[in-house]
């Protein structure tokens, strides 16, 4: 197994450092000892610490792009696109929770308006077509995309924030949550009056 690089190493520290203790408590020097490199070995990397963040965070969304993308058909319903997507993002940061709380973190910060929106542009446009073509289908509210977008993820956040603080969900919990989630894009299905 290839031994990670440095800049790897000094990304992953950063991504522990900034899940655990915040942006304040991620400084350079803290940064460079829980990498094991020089603090300069930082600067070979990247312009400066911002540099360094927004790296980062571009990366984590890339990864979990690329999870979702796995197996993933445009031309499902999309019911199954939706609960694909969710199932895949949910699981990805599942497996990475520091991920998940350094993009909670991020999204915080200044640097949010910086980044611009390109660490999660791909996703975006993942969500907005299933949105636009469950709409045209009569499957999904017209509904602002950022609005269902915000609904889609914050069930993920609720459930992961409550596992990293010891909380065990059952697949069935899991599945109820995904359900909800797509129940908030989703038209209501009325019964027909007699």
């Amino acid at each position: 197994m290839d031994k990670p690089d440095t800049k790897d190493k000094i990304m992953r520290a950063a991504l522990v450092l900034v899940a655990r203790d915040g942006f304040a408590g991620a400084t350079t020097a803290r940064i460079a000892a829980e990498a094991g490199v020089a603090e300069g070995s930082i600067y070979r990397h990247f312009k400066n610490k911002d540099d360094l963040m927004l790296a980062l965070y571009r990366h984590i969304k890339g990864e979990a792009y690329l999870a979702v993308m796995q197996g993933y058909d445009d031309q499902a319903t999309p019911h199954d696109r939706f609960t694909h997507i969710w199932r895949h993002i949910f699981a990805a940061y599942q497996a990475d929770p520091d991920a998940l709380l350094f993009g909670l973190r991020f999204a915080e910060t200044p640097l949010m308006e910086k980044e611009g929106g390109q660490g999660h542009k791909e996703m975006a446009a993942v969500l907005t077509c299933l949105r636009d073509d469950g709409v045209t289908t009569g499957t999904f509210k017209t509904i602002a995309a950022d609005l269902l977008i915000s609904l889609f993820y914050a069930p993920i956040v609720t459930l992961l924030r409550a596992e990293i603080a010891g909380r065990q969900w059952d697949e069935e919990e899991i599945s109820s949550a995904c359900d909800a989630s797509y129940d908030s894009w989703a038209v209501p299905i009325r019964p027909h009056d007699p």
